[in-house]
């Protein structure tokens, strides 16, 4: 009788400990489906990147250009200082009649140039604008050639400086006119310039560009970007090819783009900033203008605009 009595006892535990694992295995098999479920549902909350859903012809290296400082000052004061560069430039040119301000080869090349025919001569210069580009700050004049004609001819140089010290100058382009070229005006009043704002937009233009997803579905017509212009309070007559090219040259960040120049005129009372964007095998220029009259960035275009080749 003890010996079954010890035997029951083994017996009683191992089938406790069996019916202990059925129950664990059982309670698994019933589990399992609620488990795939919860993966299931865990992968799907995962945010997918906007890097990888874009056009796979458009995922690149995230080339971009260097950007310039934008830190620069009072704007009021820069205006000036440009205006006084002006100033000594035609008082110096008065006082020697020598343009001191070009290189010596240049002015040997432009003063070639007015001598082929008698008669012609420079009087002063006029100034176009003031800004800054990779080289640099700059302000950009016309050397204006008279002659026995009405016509005015317009040598026109981008003249960089430091302070009120000139460092070079840059023939940019002729142009010829009733009426010497001037678009920078010391009676105006500079007003906000807009080169503070120009980094902060242009991020806004990236994440409305990004949250469009327009990259990703290979939008192919600039009307698409009609509403992004308006959104931004930019004209959509005058913007919105702008932002179609923008967005179907930018790589799958829409990173490789940066602010490398601006330039403020007061006919019109524009400050024009420029957006150099990089592909593999191109490069693109964008002009994104601030109104100084509205207080406000309004258009987004192809290319350079500038007041350097306008002539009226």
């Amino acid at each position: 009788m003890y010996i079954l009595k010890k035997l029951n006892k083994k017996y009683i535990k191992w089938i406790i400990i069996l019916v202990l694992i059925v129950m664990i295995v059982v309670s698994y098999a019933l589990n399992l489906g609620k488990i795939k479920d919860k993966t299931v549902d865990g992968i799907a909350q995962i945010t997918i990147p906007f890097s990888l859903i874009v056009n796979p012809k458009n995922i690149d290296e995230d080339i971009a250009p260097k950007a310039i400082s934008l830190n620069d000052g009072d704007m009021t004061k820069n205006k000036q200082q440009a205006l006084n560069i002006l100033s000594t430039i035609n008082d110096d040119y008065h006082s020697t009649d020598e343009l001191s301000f070009l290189s010596n080869d240049q002015e040997k090349a432009l003063l070639k140039r007015i001598n082929k025919k008698p008669h012609r001569y420079i009087t002063n210069m006029t100034i176009l604008n003031f800004g800054k580009d990779t080289h640099g700050k700059y302000v950009t004049i016309s050397c204006n050639r008279y002659d026995d004609t009405k016509t005015i001819v317009s040598y026109r140089y981008r003249i960089y400086h430091k302070g009120d010290s000139i460092t070079s100058a840059k023939y940019l382009n002729t142009q010829s006119n009733k009426y010497p070229p001037q678009y920078l005006l010391e009676d105006i009043d500079m007003g906000k310039a807009g080169v503070d704002q120009a980094k902060s937009f242009t991020q806004r233009l990236k994440t409305a560009i990004i949250n469009s997803n327009l990259t990703a579905t290979n939008a192919n017509d600039p009307g698409n970007f009609n509403q992004i212009s308006i959104n931004l309070g930019l004209n959509p007559d005058k913007s919105n090819a702008g932002l179609f090219k923008l967005a179907r040259n930018a790589n799958s960040r829409v990173s490789n783009f940066a602010i490398v120049g601006y330039q403020i005129s007061d006919i019109p009372r524009y400050t024009r900033v420029y957006l150099k964007q990089l592909s593999k095998d191109n490069t693109y220029y964008y002009t994104l203008t601030y109104s100084r009259n509205s207080s406000r960035f309004i258009n987004f275009q192809k290319g350079i605009i500038s007041t350097d080749t306008q002539n009226k």
